[in-house]
This record gives structure tokens, C-alpha cells and sequence, in this order.
């Protein structure tokens, strides 16, 4: 039985190689999934310490529900490496390994285990969009607790929506400044220090509140130091050595998270072993050389699987021509180049990409941005937590292209320190214009599971301020006549 489990999480590993190298480059590039490294060892730490408690269940592989589990994290990893969703992907690994335990060891086992397993979400980004109806309204807040606290210290600060303006320097209170992104590392920390420490529920539950409280005020506290120290003269925005980054409210976390499970650990008496029930059931023990059924049928979804999604990607796919060879002309509208890095919005790790200005003789200037993606993977999307920002607030707008035809983009703002810039934007791919960011997911599945491609773009039209009729109205006109252009060069 152990030779045979070990190859099974050989295969497994093997699938899923590539799943966990982009988990790992989320691990390393992002301070708020900075935990993932732990996650995996944590998670075997939880097994290990209730190794004696494992023991003695009984062994009933071959459950039909087992199966059902291990069928659909197969079908979550072809949706997720179709449609280059790291998300689906990473859960089809959680799933997975909850299906193999109930198909391979049986039910006892994924009851012991159901904690250390469902502890593997957190090595996932699955809570980004959870959080996103979060983010606008802590930068607010975290704004404003800033400039409240600068003013009472003397220094001279006003608060502009999400912007603390400073003498001579403005602070913007950007999406990742908002604390959300630390509530999941907080909490990453948190269930498994409540789990492993305390025995009474509401104790770990406390803990896990507690932790989230901390998440918040830990930013407030880091985002008024970088305040203080902008308002000082300090050159460098996170302070020396970048000491006001992400890690100081890890730092902050971590110790009052310690503290907390000490104080709750005394309040509850002296912890006792968390107790895993024994089922009294006749079958074979947990000697790994019992008979077992089951194990031959997931090992052979495991091949076929990793066959499948190898085979999936077909390769990019160029544009029909090169969007540097775009007209300088739309309609009345005269174009000239502009620096990519003056663009209102860009998309990471775009292949091509065209940003020009576009002036009307009796109108003022509008901006275009194109983002084409030839193939898409993690870390190089059209559609992310990124380009999450300019759905907010906004809306569908039907630009008429001739009687009886008219197409769907939105129409939304993007918050600047120099006010909102009025927009429109729209996602193409594969021949379609899509507004909604799940459904070009969706078609990104579609595209890539039928045609084997995952090209992409995205188009965005930027007007100067004014959220009045006739800015609105430039927009639409200026996007009827660019449509019909951009669609011969995309495939």
C-alpha cells in the first residue's frame, strides 16, 4: 500500500506541477500571498500532530463519492488551465486531494483530515473576489483614519476621496493599500495557531476576529507612518530599507496574533489534544499493507488527465496585423503616438500594445489604449484583479454602428489623483466584444477548450474630466468609429 500511494502522489505532483509553480510565483511576487510557502508545510504539520489519532481508523477506499470528488477537480483543472485561471486551478488541487483521500483511505480519513485539506485554500487566490466589494470603501477609510491622525499630530494634510494631500506631495491610498489584501495572510496564520493552541470554539473563533482586526489596523497604523515620513521630507514612499511595506503589518500580525492565542490559552485552562472520533466499525485498520480498492481507478484519472491539459494550449495567435500599423486617423479624429507609459490603464505582460491620442477640431483630445494578448497565462491576462478597478461604478453603454446593430461596451471612471477620467472599455476575444469581465472568462474557456487558443484584447477610450452629456457623447462617437477599424486586426 505505500509504494502504491506513493506513486499516486507522484502522478499527482507531476499533474500538478504546474499548477503549484504559478501558486508559487503568486507566493513570491505578491506580500499579501506571501504565506502560501507556508500553507503546504503547515498543512502537514496538522497531519503529523494527530498521527496517533490516524492511526486506527479503518480503511474503505473505493467510495463512489470519491470518485464524484476526483471527476470534478479534473474537470476544475481543464476549465482552469483553459481559461488560465490560477483560481479554478488551485481549488481543482484542494478538491483533488479531499477526492482522493475519500476514493483511497475512505470516509474516517477525510473527516480527520477535512481541516488540514480545506487549510489548503489559503495557498489559493480564491478570496480576491470575495474582498473586491471591500476595497473601495477601507481605502476610504484608511484615508481618512490617516489624515485624522496627521492633522491631530500638526501636520498639514486634506483628505480628497481616497488621496491624502500632503505640502507639496499627494499620497494616494491605492487599491492594495486598502488592508484587504491582509486579511487573508492574517487569517492564514490565524486557523491554524486557533486549531493547533486552543480547544473551545469560541476561543478560535475570537482568535480569527481578532486577527481580522488586526489585518485592518495594522495598514491604518503602516499608511500613517508612511504619511508621517512623506510629510517629513522622505524620498523613498515605504520608508527606510522599505520597512513600511507589506511585512511591517506581518510583523504587527504575527506578534499580536501570538499574544492573543497565549492570553485565550489561559483564559481556557491548559489546552488539551484536539480529539479525532474513532469510528466502531468492522473493516480492515489503517495498516498501509491492508487490501484497498480504488486507488487504480484515480491513478488512471490522474494520467488522463495530465495528458489532456498538456495538450490543451495550441499556441499564440498573432493579430491579423501589427497594431503599430493602426490608422492615425478615426473618423474626424487625428491620432499621435504616445508613450506607453503615459497610458491611463496597461495590462502586464501585453504583447503589443497601442497607446495614441486622438484630437477633434472642435472637441477635446481622447485617449486610446489597446492591449493584445496573444496567449494568456498567469500573470499575463486581459481580464484580472488588476482590471477589477474599472468595472467599478460602471455601466452598459449601446453604440448604434448602423440601423438595427448596435454593440454593447462600459462606461465607468478611473479614479486619479487629478479627478475621474470618464471611459469606455470593452474586451475582444475571439471575434467578440464582451463588457462583462466573468463572461470573458468564459469565453477564454471556450475559446481555449474548442479552438485551443487564448488570445485576447483589451480596448479603452479615456476623456479628459467632465462627466457631463456632451463628454459621454464624444466617447460613444469616437467608439463607433473605432470599431469597425480594430476589428480587422484582431483574429
Amino acid at each position: 500500500m505505500i509504494l502504491r500511494l506513493g506513486l499516486l502522489g507522484g502522478v499527482l505532483a507531476a499533474v500538478y506541477a504546474p499548477v503549484l509553480r504559478d501558486l508559487a510565483s503568486i507566493w513570491w511576487s505578491r506580500d499579501d500571498y506571501s504565506h502560501g510557502f507556508l500553507v503546504l508545510p503547515i498543512a502537514a504539520y496538522m497531519v503529523w500532530a494527530r498521527r496517533s489519532a490516524l492511526r486506527p481508523l479503518p480503511l474503505r477506499g473505493g467510495s463512489v463519492w470519491g470518485f464524484a470528488l476526483v471527476l470534478g477537480a479534473a474537470a476544475l483543472l481543464v476549465v482552469g488551465a483553459a481559461g488560465r485561471a490560477i483560481s479554478l486551478s488551485g481549488l481543482s488541487l484542494v478538491v483533488m486531494a479531499a477526492g482522493l483521500v475519500l476514493a483511497v483511505l475512505g470516509g474516517s480519513y477525510l473527516r480527520a483530515l477535512a481541516f488540514p485539506i480545506a487549510y489548503l485554500l489559503f495557498m489559493v487566490p480564491v478570496f480576491d473576489e470575495l474582498l473586491v466589494p471591500l476595497r473601495w470603501p477601507l481605502q476610504l477609510a484608511t484615508a481618512r483614519v490617516t489624515v485624522g491622525f496627521l492633522q491631530t499630530l500638526g501636520v498639514s494634510a486634506l483628505l480628497e476621496q481616497n488621496f491624502v494631500v500632503l505640502a507639496g506631495k499627494t499620497l494616494e491610498v491605492a487599491s492594495a493599500c486598502s488592508g484587504t489584501t491582509y486579511l487573508i495572510s492574517i487569517t492564514a496564520i490565524g486557523l491554524p495557531l486557533g486549531y493547533l493552541v486552543l480547544r473551545t470554539w469560541w476561543s478560535r473563533l475570537a482568535l480569527v476576529l481578532w486577527a481580522l482586526a488586526i489585518g485592518v489596523m495594522a495598514n491604518w497604523v503602516r499608511v500613517i507612518l508612511i504619511g508621517i515620513w512623506a510629510s517629513r521630507g522622505g524620498e523613498v514612499l515605504h520608508g527606510p530599507f522599505e520597512v513600511f511595506r507589506a511585512m511591517f503589518v506581518s510583523w504587527i500580525g504575527v506578534a499580536a496574533l501570538v499574544a492573543a492565542a497565549w492570553g485565550l490559552s489561559k483564559l481556557q485552562g491548559a489546552a488539551a489534544p484536539v480529539a479525532i472520533a474513532v469510528p466502531q466499525a468492522s473493516g480492515p485498520r489503517g495498516s498501509l499493507a491492508a487490501p484497498h480498492r480504488g486507488w487504480q481507478a484515480a491513478l488512471a484519472v490522474l494520467v488522463v488527465l495530465g495528458v489532456y491539459t498538456t495538450l490543451l494550449d495550441r499556441g499564440p495567435v498573432d493579430p491579423k496585423e501589427d497594431l503599430t500599423a493602426f490608422p492615425t486617423s478615426v473618423g474626424d479624429w487625428l491620432g499621435r503616438r504616445a508613450d506607453a507609459r503615459d497610458a491611463v490603464f496597461r495590462v502586464e505582460g501585453a504583447d503589443q500594445e497601442l497607446v495614441r491620442v486622438y484630437e477633434h477640431p472642435e472637441s477635446s483630445a481622447l485617449q486610446l489604449y489597446v492591449a493584445y494578448l496573444a496567449s494568456q497565462q498567469h500573470g499575463k491576462k486581459i481580464v484580472d484583479y488588476r482590471t477589477a478597478q474599472l468595472h467599478e461604478g460602471a455601466e452598459i453603454a449601446e453604440i448604434a454602428l448602423r440601423p438595427g446593430h448596435t454593440v454593447a461596451v462600459n462606461r465607468g471612471h478611473l479614479h486619479g489623483p487629478s479627478g475621474d477620467r470618464p471611459i469606455l472599455f470593452w474586451y475582444d476575444i475571439d471575434g467578440r466584444v464582451i463588457t462583462n469581465r466573468y463572461l470573458a472568462r468564459l469565453e477564454t474557456m471556450r475559446s481555449a477548450l474548442v479552438h485551443g487558443r487564448t488570445n485576447g484584447a483589451l480596448v479603452l477610450i479615456a476623456s479628459e474630466r467632465g462627466d457631463d452629456r456632451a463628454t459621454a457623447r464624444r466617447l460613444e462617437v469616437f467608439a463607433r468609429e473605432l470599431l469597425p477599424q480594430l476589428r480587422t486586426y484582431f483574429p
